[in-house]
């Protein structure tokens, strides 16, 4: 059940970013960002009460912290999907879990093995190949890979939210801090928007609070790696939709640079499952 739900969270985080791209430059970034939480929060708010969920977290300096992670990787995942070609981009973003393990010694004191080291080379080499052929979005390119070192940065303070705090709470509360402070920038200068970009704008609201809250209970239902490598299948999804909408082929190398970063990231994934049977 717990891949189910995970195949299920992965089609909606792919819906959203090309529901992003779709929308492009249109509309200012910032406005983007705050309406994509601002229309996300009645949903999770529904899904908090219902599940009887307290609506504010313990640790309120490491929430703000992710929220300025988070909110940071937003911008720049949200800039590079409108200035590069999808599936790039989301291979890019996979190096996520890969950068977690790089750092995770040092943020949340979980020792790397051999193999996590392995991995992380492999996607390294995948994210060189995939820059190579990025002569028209060198910069979007650069900030893809800042959106997934941000987000790692951001996953691995939830790592350490998680010892005080339930996920569904976590999240709720990084998107209404994450819609006030966006708020400042995005209201001074609302730009008017036409039916077309309030339908996208809520189609990327309601994918991603759906992608998360099928993450969340994915992970309560499966094995951590298996679902873990279920998350893999966004990159196949976004693939055809940049071929269906923009007509979008990845280059040779970004091939081979993808799938250095899924086989490393699947890599990770099972050598967690030997180390935790082995501990047994």
């Amino acid at each position: 059940m717990g891949v189910v739900l995970m195949l299920l969270s992965s089609a909606s985080f792919a819906t959203m970013s090309a529901m992003v791209k779709g929308l492009g430059t249109d509309i200012p970034l910032q406005q983007m960002v705050f309406l994509r939480c601002v229309l996300a929060i009645p949903i999770l708010l529904a899904v908090v009460i219902i599940r009887e969920r307290p609506l504010l977290v313990k640790a309120r300096k490491l929430i703000l912290i992710r929220t300025i992670l988070g909110m940071s990787a937003m911008y720049c995942f949200f800039f590079a999907l409108t200035h590069m070609p999808l599936a790039d981009c989301v291979f890019i973003g996979r190096t996520q879990p890969l950068l977690i393990a790089l750092f995770a010694p040092f943020v949340v004191g979980e020792k790397a093995p051999r193999a996590a080291w392995i991995a992380i080379g492999c996607g390294i080499a995948g994210v060189i190949l995939i820059m190579k052929p990025a002569i028209q979005w060198p910069v979007a390119a650069w900030i893809a890979i800042a959106a997934a070192l941000l987000s790692a940065g951001a996953h691995l303070m939830v790592r350490r939210l998680n010892r005080t705090d339930y996920p569904l709470v976590i999240v709720f509360n990084f998107t209404v801090l994450t819609a006030m402070l966006t708020s400042f920038w995005a209201l001074p200068g609302f730009e008017e928007m036409s039916s077309r970009q309030w339908l996208l704008v809520a189609g990327i609201a309601i994918f991603a609070s759906l992608g998360q809250i099928l993450m969340t209970s994915a992970y309560g239902k499966d094995r951590a790696p298996t679902v873990a490598a279920a998350s893999y299948s966004s990159v196949v999804l976004s693939v055809i939709y940049g071929y269906l909408f923009w007509g979008e082929i990845p280059q040779a190398l970004a091939w081979v640079g993808g799938l250095l970063i899924i086989l490393g990231g699947l890599q990770l994934v099972f050598s967690r499952t030997l180390r935790a049977e082995s501990a047994r």
